[in-house]
């Protein structure tokens, strides 16, 4: 507990470091894969120096930005991964990027929120309350940024004028908080300390709902911490999001109102397809959940302890991505494995983002990976 206890008034990403101590699981060996899935790395680049910061790729139509160590910003090519152009931001880059449109938005650990246009130029820079440690969104016009005391904040994504805050009591004990807002459908969903999740109106700020996705319990401060730090995600009419030390929950999007929960303790998160809700707990376990009524499906358990990543959907199959750099591909039928990647080596801190047809995934060595269906 002396490990846990000072680190996670920090983050509950750095349990992690916790691996080093002798009483520590021991992670699963690399599981020997004998099929190939139809799934292919199409091109690697690579953007600043190792980093243990969690970064991820963001799609913008035929463009990827992406941020790395050493505070570096860069534009590539999707069709080829040609780099644009790369740029040092002066500030501490600690947010992960947005993009839409024409504008890139990062932030820093010391509260700025910086945007750039395609020419990696930059058009306007912003202050919050506290470091920026989740990606900004890009989104309706606006730039949406959670900051680490828990505020939302939307700025214009022209000028940069502050639009409205959305802020609410936080419990004494809290959890850095990495994962961004999401948008769908107007609404701005956010998961929140201790349990909640709240959805607000994009245009002025308003609070549409909030609902419970997990309820504290334990006899101590830190039993008792269920904060969600992973991305909502919304499917439809239908919004899940997952707790460490908690649940998994889904709620219908427009009203809030809860379709199920089952018990389970994540802080890397969740995807869902037509059929299923797919979450990587704190185990290091995928486990698959029928999307409508919760039933428990399978569960793949020979990534334990290998600090995978939260799941991603390409072409019919899960993503996960592992300590060692590995891109496991699952089966969404049955959790066997038919597929894996080697990359550089380097954690994949968080889920590959995917569309239709193609994933991108980052390495903490800076490694950018394009994927795509054979």
């Amino acid at each position: 507990m002396k490990c846990l206890r000072p680190l996670l008034l920090l983050s509950v990403f750095s349990i992690s470091a916790c691996s080093t101590t002798s009483n520590a699981p021991e992670p699963a060996k690399l599981p020997v894969v004998t099929t190939t899935a139809n799934i292919k790395i199409d091109w690697k680049s690579a953007v600043g120096g190792k980093t243990e910061y969690r970064f991820q790729p963001a799609f913008n139509g035929e463009l990827i930005a992406a941020v790395g160590g050493d505070n570096e910003l860069a534009l590539f090519e999707r069709a080829n991964g040609k780099k644009r152009w790369q740029i040092k931001i002066a500030q501490p880059v600690a947010g992960g990027v947005g993009i839409s449109g024409g504008v890139i938005a990062v932030g820093s650990s010391n509260g700025d929120v910086l945007t750039y246009d395609l020419n990696g130029q930059p058009i306007w820079s912003a202050k919050v309350t506290s470091e920026v440690i989740s990606a900004p969104v890009v989104s309706d016009d606006l730039v949406i940024v959670r900051s680490g005391d828990g505020k939302v904040s939307a700025f214009s994504a022209d000028k940069g004028e502050l639009k409205w805050i959305y802020q609410r009591p936080q419990p004494a004990l809290l959890l850095r908080n990495y994962a961004p807002p999401v948008v769908a459908d107007g609404v701005v969903y956010v998961g929140q300390a201790a349990g909640r999740l709240t959805a607000i109106s994009i245009a002025d700020g308003r609070v549409l709902w909030e609902a419970p996705v997990a309820l504290p319990r334990g006899a101590s401060e830190l039993e008792r911490v269920t904060d969600i730090v992973a991305p909502p995600v919304v499917r439809g009419d239908m919004v899940c999001a997952v707790a460490f030390q908690g649940r998994v929950a889904c709620l219908g999007a427009k009203q809030g109102n809860l379709l199920w929960t089952r018990e389970i303790s994540s802080w890397t998160g969740l995807a869902i397809d037509s059929q299923n809700v797919y979450v990587t707990d704190a185990k290091g376990q995928i486990n698959a959940f029928e999307r409508t009524t919760g039933r428990s499906i399978w569960r793949q358990d020979l990534l334990a302890n290998r600090l995978i990543s939260a799941p991603a959907i390409l072409a019919g199959n899960i993503l996960v991505g592992d300590l060692d750099g590995y891109i496991h591909v699952v089966n969404p039928e049955d959790g066997r494995f038919v597929g894996q990647l080697p990359t550089d080596g380097g954690r994949i801190y968080l889920a590959p983002q995917s569309d239709s047809s193609q994933a991108i995934v980052q390495t903490g060595k800076g490694s950018i990976y394009l994927l795509s269906t054979q």
